[in-house]
């Protein structure tokens, strides 16, 4: 006896961060939304089904004629009529089929394409915490395995469903045609078949979603391992990342090994139900028979109905198994679309003059809800003001970094930009007018143009814009490229080094022209060859702009208006680098470690 099935038997995904899961109304809507923009084909797409399946329902009938006409007074022209008939049936049928399979890629394509196009853009426009949380492989996953999946299912899928369906609610009034006895002993199916989807689809959901997670888990892992291999190797890490990648492959095969024991089982009940239901219309149809009350012919066709239904059945059997897989992957990907969007929250009113310049007071932070991150921090920058934020690495820079631009969401306390809280402003002005540059920059697919100008208004920028930019940035190398800024960059084209891909960040900065920077180790990739040249870039994009610094070279931080220490969370110390340098406090320590 073989083991029972459950969905306990499976190996959990690590917890995780990962995007939401839309329910099925939800999901049945966001694909409802392209196929909506279709009807007219997708109706015709199922008025071909239906022809296929109808054409599909002469073979039996006229085989059964045939029967009764060779068994009494053979007539040739009878028998030629109704082999002529079955050709073009089979003819006919394969035609529309062929229509409806047509029809049908001709409508899911372009409406699956909607709902990846919707729910990369949606996702574009999250807070990027929430898919750094997820990890890159589960928003890769989701629009291009699962949005694979549930093409394939509408494409191919749907109208063989649709004709199997049609073959079941036809033929069954067609026993009843033949002889009632005929009909009610075809009915012995359904109880049967309906325990077998009873048994199966309760079991199957749980497994195909956690099947899903798995494989969504292993692909983060992979695309982690690839943009983290220089890490790795410099850490000696490679072996303990290949392991868990081999752990989560090993999860994957024992999900498909349990899913494939739950299916054979599930074929057992179906092969089962069809051998009873069969051998049910042969009994019946022997008697009706003997008796005289049916025709050799009309059993004959009987026999051919339920048997023309093996095939659908399984079919749909099968397609049961396809259709749980595809509905989880629809949902994956519509549960993109149901991650929320920051709201833009009222104004809040200020009982004294509101501040001018970007600021946060009274932040506390914590990513997981145990570990603070920032315990009651007071930032400010004024327009045009420099401030350097220095301290050990785990300090909490980085985040007060990110909370200042808008990339974090804020916790306890406030950010405020001139008295606005950055949570009451609609994101693209709040883009326009705080920009971070982090030392993970990426070179978009596209020409040197296309990557300087990502982001700004169409049209806003022109040649002479850019060429002022990267003179302003000390960016002249750019002009020696193979073509220029009309260069294609990417994996597959021309290739940037880091010192290189910076550089080209920080000329991009200084095209959108924002009111505020923040730079988190913005030069970090330059050597000690290129230090002197990204700094330069560094010091010209933040000219005349407010900006917030955070420096891994503490020289840098002489440039500065003002200095803050953080340890631990929390500022420490704050003034100018001579007045820290007198203090004799953590800066002082800092500065003599730099320049010893």
């Amino acid at each position: 006896m073989s083991p029972t099935v459950t969905a306990t038997s499976v190996p959990a995904p690590e917890p995780g961060n990962a995007l939401p899961t839309a329910s099925s109304t939800q999901a049945w809507a966001a694909l409802r939304r392209g196929l909506k923009a279709r009807r007219g084909t997708l109706l015709l797409a199922m008025l071909a089904a239906l022809g296929a399946s109808a054409c599909a329902m002469v073979a039996p009938f006229a085989i059964g004629w045939l029967v009764d006409t060779l068994l009494g007074d053979a007539n040739i022209s009878t028998i030629y009529l109704l082999l002529g008939l079955m050709a073009l049936a089979l003819l006919a049928g394969a035609g529309l089929t062929w229509l409806s399979r047509w029809l049908f890629a001709k409508v899911a394509e372009p409406a699956v394409g909607q709902l990846r196009e919707d729910a990369v853009d949606h996702a574009l426009h999250l807070e990027s915490g929430i898919l750094e949380r997820a990890g890159s492989g589960e928003l890769v996953s989701r629009v291009s395995d699962d949005s694979r999946l549930v093409s394939a299912a509408v494409a191919g899928l749907l109208p063989t469903f649709l004709s199997a369906a049609t073959l079941l609610v036809l033929s069954v009034p067609g026993l009843f045609t033949l002889h009632w006895a005929l009909g009610l002993a075809g009915l012995v199916a359904i109880p049967l078949y309906w325990l077998s989807l009873r048994w199966y689809l309760p079991r199957s959901a749980p497994l195909y979603q956690r099947e899903r997670e798995i494989l969504s888990r292993r692909t983060s892992l992979f695309l982690d391992a690839i943009n983290g291999r220089h890490m790795l190797q410099a850490q000696g890490w490679e072996q303990q990342e290949i392991g868990r990648i081999n752990q989560a492959s090993d999860d994957s095969r024992q999900t498909a090994d349990t899913v494939f024991r739950m299916l054979t089982r599930f074929f057992a009940r179906n092969n089962r139900a069809e051998f009873v239901t069969m051998a049910a219309l042969l009994a019946t149809g022997f008697f009706l028979v003997s008796g005289g009350y049916a025709s050799v012919g009309a059993v004959t066709t009987a026999a051919l109905l339920f048997h023309r239904l093996f095939d659908p059945i399984s079919e749909v059997v099968t397609l049961f198994d396809m259709i749980q897989e595809a509905a989880i992957a629809l949902r994956r990907v519509a549960g993109v679309l149901t991650s929320p969007l920051r709201a833009p929250l009222p104004g809040k009113e200020h009982q004294t003059q509101p501040e001018p310049g970007l600021s946060m007071h009274g932040i506390s932070h914590s990513f997981d809800g145990k570990t603070t991150v920032l315990d009651r921090v007071d930032i400010s920058v004024a327009r045009g003001e420099v401030l350097a934020l220095v301290g050990a690495t785990g300090a909490g820079k980085t985040t007060a970094a990110r909370l200042l631009a808008g990339i974090l969401p804020a916790g306890h306390g406030e950010v405020l930009l001139d008295g606005q809280p950055l949570d009451s402003l609609e994101l693209p002005i709040l883009r326009r007018q705080v920009v971070l540059a982090s030392q993970h920059t990426h070179i978009f697919a596209g020409t040197v143009r296309e990557n300087l100008t990502l982001g700004a208004a169409s049209g806003r920028i022109t040649e002479a814009d850019i060429m002022v930019a990267i003179d302003h940035c000390q960016a002249e190398w750019i002009h020696s490229l193979p073509e220029g800024l009309a260069t294609v960059l990417g994996s597959d084209a021309h290739q940037l080094n880091p010192h290189q891909a910076q550089h080209l960040a920080l000329v991009r900065i200084q095209l959108l022209d924002p009111d505020f920077v923040v730079l988190d180790e913005a030069t970090a990739e330059s050597g000690s060859s290129n230090s002197k040249v990204l700094d330069a870039a560094a010091a010209a994009v933040i000219e005349e702009r407010g900006a917030l610094v955070i420096a891994h070279r503490l020289s840098q931080t002489r440039l500065a208006d003002r200095i803050m220490v953080m340890e631990h969370g929390r500022v420490i110390e704050s003034g100018t680098h001579d007045e820290l340098v007198a203090a004799n406090g953590r800066y002082a320590q800092l500065w003599e470690a730099w320049e010893g």
